[in-house]
């Protein structure tokens, strides 16, 4: 009897869950995930070129419980880089450039051993350019100051693919340079404005915006800090201003078609380069175009981008076969965009979707402020035990959480972690290396050097726990 009625329920889940409209199931999804505390920010859904899903979720500042809404303000992170190659584009139309170009045309002053970078090398990410970290209030004169210091290119100009935001913030200069106007006037009267994008902009030390959403960490602590780096992540924008620039690509008139069409060309066709194409678990084959990627669906193009930049998580896909659109802005900093994408494309093609997985850590800082490590460690097994499907335990978060915690010098709940994650995954050498860190700076010799040996055990070749074993030995 009881196996009948599981049936019945089950059947008149499915068919309920048939009878909902796709508006409905992206409304059940994003309810969902907002309630699980895995997005806030808004987001905007189109289907066959009609837009069928438009709302914002939570606070754009927690403190002043302030609402976000579709046209709230944020930081789109490296999306900014698709409004930097059109700049680009325009000036190379009205031929003040050409991307064959070496960028020491504009900046003589940097290395002689760069000239061989060019335009179009900033543009693909194949420059040998210096990474770096950003920090807060970075300017594109800091970038330029550590260009000037670089001492040799990372490779050979168009040889490989190694994203670069260098890249994008000097072509944001050149820009500048050859217009002789700031980038965010230039973006302002060229882009933004011809295409009714009055909520975007380029962030700029000169008229710094202080109304955008505030960032957050997936801990719920503040990330929200400026960036003015130009070209490369300093454009603030809105779910809606970014639906007119998706809409306005398939017959934008700010450049020739022939200009739009090779800014549309992956990298590895232009190049004739087959080491720019790249492998994606999520959309097999993928290359880069000019500030976006660029795949295959459906035998039609594909475009799509995320920005992650300080507390805040961007993400924008056209699907050319569909004329679909997918555009999520979010102020909470490691909201799970590509699995969100994923159950939206499934229910827009009428499959089943999965929830995103509710990342471990945060389950365990939530447990760890309410009830104590112990509490949370036992939980977090219980979890593993029994719902270990809806769960995210990978490693390099657990090891990732343990250090903040080891930063914030909670160095007991820290060890805690890092011994859950021996027990998780105790053939990794990085575990135990992570819990001797924990263990130094709790002071414990002992112990630090019982797990340096293991690490060294599993990796007999590591010359950095060698020294460090040698060096516990020796004192």
């Amino acid at each position: 009897m009881k196996k009948i009625v599981l049936l019945l329920l089950l059947a008149i889940n499915s068919n309920l869950f048939a009878q909902q409209s796709k508006t409905e199931k992206i409304d059940s999804l994003m309810t969902a995930v907002y309630n699980r505390g895995q997005f806030t920010g808004s987001i905007l859904i189109a289907d066959h070129g009609k837009v069928v899903y438009e709302k914002a979720f939570g606070l754009a500042d927690r403190e002043k419980k302030i609402p976000f809404t579709v046209n709230t303000q944020e930081y789109i992170g490296s999306i900014s880089k698709q409004f930097t190659a059109m700049g680009t584009m325009i000036l190379k139309d009205r031929q003040k450039l050409n991307y064959n170009q070496s960028i020491r045309d504009f900046f003589p002053e940097l290395p002689a051993f760069m000239q061989p970078v060019t335009i179009r090398n900033l543009l693909y990410h194949t420059s040998g350019l210096a990474i770096f970290d950003d920090h807060p209030d970075m300017t594109e004169k800091d970038v330029f100051n550590i260009l000037l210091k670089q001492d040799k290119l990372n490779f050979t100009p168009g040889e490989k693919f190694e994203y670069c935001n260098a890249g994008y913030s000097l072509l944001g200069m050149i820009i500048e340079k050859i217009s002789d106007q700031s980038l965010n006037t230039f973006m302002t009267e060229n882009i933004f404005k011809p295409l009714g994008m009055d909520h975007t902009e380029v962030n700029e030390i000169s008229h710094r915006n202080t109304s955008r959403a505030i960032g957050y960490t997936m801990y719920g602590g503040i990330d929200s800090y400026d960036s003015f780096m130009g070209g490369n992540v300093s454009i603030i924008s809105t779910a809606a201003d970014l639906y007119k620039w998706d809409e306005a690509l398939y017959h934008l008139k700010l450049v020739k078609p022939e200009t739009l069409a090779e800014d549309f060309t992956p990298s590895d066709q232009v190049m004739k380069n087959p080491a720019l194409l790249l492998k994606d678990n999520t959309f097999g084959d993928k290359s880069y175009g000019f500030g976006i990627w660029i795949a295959m669906r459906n035998g039609a193009k594909d475009f799509f981008h995320d920005g992650a930049f300080s507390g805040y998580m961007t993400y924008n896909e056209r699907m050319t076969s569909s004329h679909t659109t997918i555009i999520e802005v979010s102020n909470l900093r490691h909201d799970p965009v590509y699995e969100i994408r994923e159950a939206i494309v499934n229910i827009l093609e009428n499959r089943p979707y999965r929830l995103p997985k509710i990342t471990a850590s945060v389950w365990l800082n939530d447990k760890i402020a309410a009830a104590g490590i112990d509490s949370a460690i036992s939980g977090a097994r219980v979890l593993l035990n029994n719902y270990a499907a809806d769960y995210d335990f990978s490693q390099n978060d657990l090891n990732g959480y343990a250090y903040t915690l080891l930063r914030a010098n909670q160095v007991n709940n820290a060890i805690k972690v890092f011994e859950l994650n021996t027990e998780l995954y105790p053939n990794s050498w990085n575990v135990y290396d992570s819990l001797a860190d924990a263990y130094e700076k709790a002071g414990d010799k002992a112990k630090e050097l019982e797990n340096c040996k293991k690490a060294l055990e599993l990796d007999p070749n590591n010359e950095y726990e060698k020294n460090r074993v040698k060096g516990l030995q020796s004192n």
